[in-house]
């Protein structure tokens, strides 16, 4: 499920993250085994982030890096890492009309991205090297694109799924 190419256009763009429950939210800390999840937290309040890289695999954005900007945030200035969940798969999402989910982390040095499915599971293609981090799942959506639309569309993908 990558991205379509025509997301680039967000590159350098402020968006809209919606952290949602999924599997719920952790707090990670650096050597905490894959097969370890943290301890449990409450997903972070919705916030704004500035796209900085895309990262692709076979042809398609599959993930990318952010920073935090939303200056009343507890976060801002955070860095956060995401990549398309189900990676792999064949259908195409976009940040505007048709969003998906995505596996997120949230750190204070930015992540690296190593999409590597043979060797790692998807969330752990979003790597905080040596730092704490939070690992949940959100949504991601155009900046401006009003509240209503987000959930109306988040809605639509996931009856689709």
């Amino acid at each position: 499920m990558p991205l379509e190419t025509s997301c680039e256009i967000f590159k350098g763009q402020l968006v809209f993250v919606l952290p949602t429950i999924g599997y719920g939210w952790s707090r990670r800390l650096p050597g905490t085994p894959i097969s370890q999840p943290g301890d449990s937290i409450e997903p972070p309040p919705p916030f704004n982030a500035r796209i900085l890289e895309f990262h692709y695999f076979n042809g398609g954005i599959r993930g990318g890096i952010a920073i935090i900007e939303h200056q009343s945030h507890s976060l801002n200035s955070e860095w956060i890492g995401f990549c398309v969940r189900d990676g792999m798969g064949t259908l195409t999402f976009n940040l505007l009309t048709n969003p998906t989910d995505y596996n997120i982390r949230i750190g204070n040095t930015k992540p690296v991205i190593n999409i590597d499915p043979e060797k790692l599971p998807m969330p752990e293609w979003i790597q905080f090297q040596g730092s704490p981090f939070m690992s949940g799942l959100g949504y991601i959506v155009d900046l401006e694109m009003p509240s209503d639309a987000i959930l109306k569309r988040i809605r639509k993908n996931q009856e689709a799924m």
